[in-house]
């Protein structure tokens, strides 16, 4: 509810700027979306994910899952803040870059699963 709140007048206070100090509102928008977003992150976000990891311990590769997740997401906000500042292909770059990211991560993931299950094969025969 307090992130509501602060979002409401944050909201209130961009439209004020936007009216009367048209020039700069466009560098308060992108300071304030960093402020929120750390706000976000710190405050919500972190401890949502670190008690839904500790409810799900056992279950594999959840916490990898969850982590990507969050950096996907992190990704379209940034590509949304580019876009809105009219540099879309910036944030069609930023989205390209963490998708190679995730990509390379799975990957390895995915060759260490194999791996493990091409030397099972191999003690079965």
């Amino acid at each position: 509810m307090t992130f509501l709140i602060y979002a409401v007048i944050l909201m209130l206070l961009l439209l004020f700027i936007k009216e009367t100090i048209n020039k700069l509102h466009g560098i308060i928008v992108v300071i304030f979306f960093f402020v929120l977003l750390y706000f976000l992150l710190s405050m919500l976000t972190i401890p949502f994910i670190e008690q839904l990891l500790s409810y799900v311990q056992s279950v594999p590769y959840v916490p990898q899952l969850v982590y990507s997740a969050l950096f996907y997401q992190l990704g379209l906000f940034f590509q949304s803040i580019f876009e809105e500042e009219d540099y879309e292909t910036f944030g069609q770059l930023v989205m390209f870059s963490i998708r190679i990211v995730l990509l390379f991560y799975w990957t390895s993931e995915l060759g260490k699963i194999l791996s493990d299950l091409s030397s099972i094969l191999e003690m079965l025969q």
